[in-house]
C-alpha cells in the first residue's frame, strides 16, 4: 500500500529544505543590513520586550 516516497522521507526533505532556506535567508539578510543595523534592531527589541540593562530595585522593594 506504500506508494512513492513515504511520509517520513517527505517530512525529512521538508525539514532539510526549511533549514537550508532559513540559513540562506538569514545570511543574506545579515550581509544586506550589516552588523550596525542588527545591533540597533537588537536594542529596539530589547526595549520593546522589557529586557533592560539595569535592575530597578525600587520595584523589588514593593
Amino acid at each position: 500500500m506504500d506508494r512513492g516516497i513515504g511520509r517520513p522521507k517527505v517530512f525529512g526533505a521538508g525539514v532539510s529544505l526549511g533549514m537550508f532556506a532559513g540559513i540562506l535567508i538569514g545570511s543574506l539578510l545579515t550581509l544586506w543590513l550589516g552588523e550596525a543595523t542588527l545591533g540597533l534592531l537588537q536594542r529596539a527589541f530589547g526595549k520593546v520586550f522589557g529586557r533592560r540593562e539595569r535592575i530597578h530595585f525600587e520595584l523589588l522593594l514593593q
